[in-house]
């Protein structure tokens, strides 16, 4: 639980501090360096590989060492995570998928969630990423989902991809929820399973935790393999 002052909303901030540790912008930032972690950057770096500008990268790095999640890592100033745990939970807990989600719902008559995901087999890279419980049914297998949801760039991507998908259009309630992708950054890091594509296991985490129907255990499960590999990658 989050004191007042201590809440990412009501950081004591001045210019060189964000308010909201997690708004669109900055979360670009977190999860380049989540799912590189425990590598240092230099800040000029991490403002390339996030796509953001290099003053905006400066502020979301002294709000991390502010709420003591980052550290300067040698005396080249690079910024290194000293808390990645605590920065993902909280991002997690900030998050909530299905209710800032703008979704484009579909019905597939396939009832083999197997088959059906062969089809998005060959497609382009970064076309689309498989999140939620389909995602982690790839990932780490825990949960059957009974809807797949899906991230795609843009909204002219929705009609090519549900006619290849063999998809019917429906206003509510569809198997198949095609998301928004709030910025290219939700594909950082995706990674491709038996042909799939599958958003990073970082973003997975942070799109389970406040799913409903079984999503935080299946976060649970996910983070067993994240702690896994921050342990290996820091031998």
């Amino acid at each position: 639980m989050f004191t007042k002052k201590e809440h990412p909303l009501n950081s004591e901030h001045g210019p060189d501090l964000l308010a909201n540790l997690f708004s669109k912008k900055a979360t670009d930032i977190i999860r380049v360096l989540l799912v590189n972690y425990p590598k240092a950057w230099a800040l000029r770096d991490l403002a390339k590989e996030s796509g953001t500008a290099l003053g905006y990268t400066s502020r979301v790095s002294n709000t991390l060492i502010s709420q003591r999640l980052a550290l300067r890592a040698s005396a080249r100033s690079e910024l290194k995570l000293m808390a990645p745990e605590d920065l993902l939970k909280r991002w997690a807990t900030f998050s909530h998928f299905v209710a800032n989600t703008v979704f484009v719902e579909y019905y597939s008559s396939e009832q083999d969630i197997g088959k059906f995901l062969s089809r998005l087999k060959g497609r382009e890279a970064g076309e689309y990423a498989l999140t939620g419980l389909t995602g982690a049914l790839l990932v780490e297998p825990f949960v059957r989902p009974t809807n797949t949801h899906m991230y795609i760039r843009k909204g002219s991507d929705t009609g090519k991809l549900a006619h290849d998908l063999g998809l019917m259009p429906v206003e509510e309630n569809g198997n198949v929820k095609f998301a928004f992708a709030p910025s290219d950054g939700i594909f950082y890091g995706a990674q491709e399973i038996d042909g799939v594509r599958v958003v990073s296991d970082i973003q997975l985490y942070v799109d389970l935790y406040n799913y409903p129907a079984r999503g935080r255990e299946a976060a649970d499960e996910l983070w067993k393999n994240i702690e896994t590999r921050w342990d290996k990658n820091q031998d």
